[in-house]
């Protein structure tokens, strides 16, 4: 026990006198798209070790990004939006304590969208736009705005649509019921197009109880005059069969059932009575060939034994 004690202080000094006597690197910040960091010492040998991690809790792991590197800057791209850097010094045995940067934000790489929200009524759609994070409004300001793109999947007679605005809000109107509306908005700074676009965001518009009324106002009539002209045909095509008689014939061509033209063996066999015949009881063994040979021989004998018998009576 007193041996583990003794290794663990040997092992705090070891640490402690490799970090006492070099600093963590200085001024570390993101610049645009780039880590930056001044040397904590002017000197040569001085070597770098960078690490991120995509979440800001204490217990998540870092990830290695680079080691023993003799440069004070790194390109930041589009993958590391949200992390955090740290980077320390290295000298010989000697190595830093760590330096930890801002988080990456939007203003930082050129992979953020706009979030698009929508809410639909009917003829109505409104759209609520956010940012990922503030940092390309506090740092454009009203230089960024927002491009909507907007068009009607089910009607190919509406274009495409844009809308350059500067607010979070925007209510499209007069949208066709029954029709389904896709959205989708990107940036603008200095209005050039700026990170990725949206995802597309469809809705369906509802009808309005005033469409709804129309239709049953236009369609009811036309079902009814149809139904009328259907009845009125029928009463007039019943009223011309009692008085014409050709109109009659005519009638019962139509109606009459298809002819089918069989041909005269087909006719024949179908017109012909089938034999009846029992069927064979599975107790009574079948007879073969043989046995009708058999049983035929027999009946002769029987008929020709009975025929002289016949013969010797009438003589007596």
């Amino acid at each position: 026990m007193t041996y583990i004690i003794h290794l663990t202080v040997f092992m705090l000094i070891v640490n402690i006198e490799r970090t006492c006597c070099l600093n963590p690197p200085q001024d570390l910040k993101i610049v645009k798209s780039q880590l930056l960091w001044k040397p904590p010492e002017v000197d040569e040998d001085l070597r770098y070790s960078l690490q991120y991690k995509l979440d800001s809790k204490a217990e998540d792991k870092w990830y290695n990004v680079s080691s023993h590197i003799n440069k004070n800057v790194f390109n930041i791209t589009d993958e590391f939006y949200g992390a955090l850097f740290r980077v320390r010094a290295e000298k010989g045995n000697h190595i830093s304590e760590w330096a930890i940067s801002n988080r990456v934000n939007c203003v930082n790489v050129n992979s953020c969208a706009p979030v698009v929200n929508l809410s639909e009524k009917p003829g109505i759609v409104s759209l609520t736009l956010a940012h990922m994070d503030q940092s390309l409004e506090k740092e454009h300001g009203e230089h960024l705005e927002f491009n909507i793109s907007s068009w009607s999947v089910n009607s190919r007679e509406n274009p495409e649509e844009d809308v350059v605005i500067n607010s979070k809000d925007y209510i499209f109107n007069d949208l066709e019921s029954g029709q389904i509306y896709c959205f989708q908005v990107e940036y603008l700074l200095y209005h050039k197009p700026y990170g990725k676009a949206s995802k597309e965001r469809c809705v369906f518009i509802p009808e309005t109880p005033e469409a709804k009324k129309k239709r049953v106002l236009i369609y009811g009539p036309l079902i009814t005059c149809f139904v009328l002209m259907v009845c009125g045909f029928c009463i007039f095509l019943f009223c011309k069969c009692k008085s014409n008689k050709r109109v009659q014939s005519v009638v019962k061509e139509w109606f009459q059932p298809f002819k089918l033209d069989l041909p005269d063996h087909y006719k024949e066999f179908l017109s012909s009575e089938f034999p009846v015949g029992l069927a064979p009881s599975p107790s009574i063994p079948s007879l073969q060939s043989d046995d009708f040979i058999i049983l035929k021989e027999n009946a002769d004998v029987e008929e020709n034994g009975q025929e002289a018998e016949q013969q010797k009576t009438e003589i007596l």
